[in-house]
């Protein structure tokens, strides 16, 4: 079950940075900060809060109404990610038992 919660996760946040680069990218702060509510909420829901810092940090920025840094916080997002997605495995093998 956390194996699939787990790949839940990396499906749903697979689909989310693409579109949040988009936006970014577009200057378009109101899906910036529908993505990044979305990502940092089942990010925290899910146990991987290491991604969570950035992510509020480029949806508070998008609900001001700026991008200022977006760039650099979604290229932090992306190094967390690679960090959370190599350390998963060993931690779902403590779950098995």
């Amino acid at each position: 079950m956390m194996r699939e919660l787990a790949d839940l996760y990396f499906q749903q946040a697979g689909e989310i940075l693409p579109a949040l680069e988009e936006a970014i990218n577009h200057n378009d702060a109101v899906p910036v900060n529908n993505l990044a509510h979305k990502l940092a909420g089942s990010s925290l829901a899910c146990g991987m809060s290491a991604v969570v810092p950035s992510l509020r940090q480029l949806e508070g920025g998008a609900k001001a109404g700026h991008l200022n840094g977006a760039r650099e916080l979604l290229a932090d997002v992306n190094t967390q990610m690679v960090d959370v997605r190599r350390r998963v495995p060993d931690l779902l093998l403590q779950y098995r038992a």
